[in-house]
């Protein structure tokens, strides 16, 4: 009987890390405007919803399209292409809800705090100390990216994983 080995797999790089999350984006925010058809009836008939429970159904959105793939099947939709999984670092296990949601948080504050840089760069108030604060979070995600031997962003630090180009498993 033939033996079950994992499939062999590399540290994914920035680049299809990169493309990964465009289309992971691009996915979301169809999903999110379906999600968000609901608060546009209710306030066509209510009246106007509270911004912090729209808010709130966003975060639900994200933390449910991101840790339910990443638990789930390893990858998000914009992963698969690119046969990328996020594993655990250390064992090349799969994610479990803990670390999932410990990455999802890391993440999202990575993002932020890059909407946020990208925001105060675009309308010119880059001596705000909030500034050099947000800017600093993707800044030392890509050093951790570039540095650690897993390629492993802030967020895969955080959390202990890594993501993983994977390829075909060796003929033998």
């Amino acid at each position: 009987m033939a033996e079950t080995s994992r499939p062999r797999a590399q540290p994914a790089g920035i680049i299809v890390r990169f493309a990964a999350s465009l289309y992971d984006a691009a996915i979301l925010f169809g999903v999110a405007f379906v999600a968000f058809i609901p608060i546009a009836i209710a306030e066509r008939y209510v009246g106007t919803v509270p911004d912090w429970l729209k808010s709130m159904l966003l975060a639900a959105v994200c933390y449910a399209y991101f840790v339910g793939f990443w638990v789930k099947a390893g990858a998000t939709t914009g992963m698969r292409p690119w046969r990328l999984r996020v594993a655990m670092a250390a064992s090349g296990d799969a994610v479990g809800l803990a670390a999932a949601t410990a990455r999802f948080f890391a993440f999202a504050i990575t993002w932020l705090a890059l909407g946020i840089t990208v925001f105060f760069i675009l309308t010119g108030q880059t001596k705000q100390p909030l500034f050099f604060i947000a800017s600093g979070i993707p800044i030392v995600s890509m050093v951790c990216l570039g540095t650690t031997p897993k390629r492993q962003t802030l967020h895969d630090l955080v959390a202990g994983t890594s993501v993983f180009r994977v390829g075909k498993s060796p003929k033998g």
